[in-house]
């Protein structure tokens, strides 16, 4: 049997910065770890001091080198400074297309 994860439609990282709600020079945070943190790119990209790919690339160049959900791992921060899992604005979209 499938997991639910593998039955819901699949957004992209980019999605997120099309419907607004991430834009492009935002700030995310690894694990909640505000030392470890990267730029949103205008492409969807994250951009680290010395490191630039995917939510999954750079999430498993912080964890060096072992594979990473990043969707599970980045965090932004919201109107009042606390930080919340980006899987939470995916969730959103995917409720959107839904009704």
């Amino acid at each position: 049997m499938r997991g639910r994860r593998q039955r819901e439609p699949r957004i992209p990282f980019g999605a997120l910065l099309e419907s607004g709600l991430l834009r492009p020079g935002q700030i995310l945070f690894f694990r909640k770890d505000r030392e470890k943190w990267a730029a949103i790119k205008p492409d969807g990209h994250l951009k680290l001091e010395n490191f630039e790919g995917s939510i999954h690339q750079a999430g498993c160049h912080l964890m060096g080198g072992s594979p990473c959900n990043g969707w599970d791992n980045w965090y932004y921060a919201d109107e009042r400074g606390e930080l919340r899992a980006i899987d939470e604005l995916r969730e959103r979209l995917r409720a959107g297309l839904e009704g």
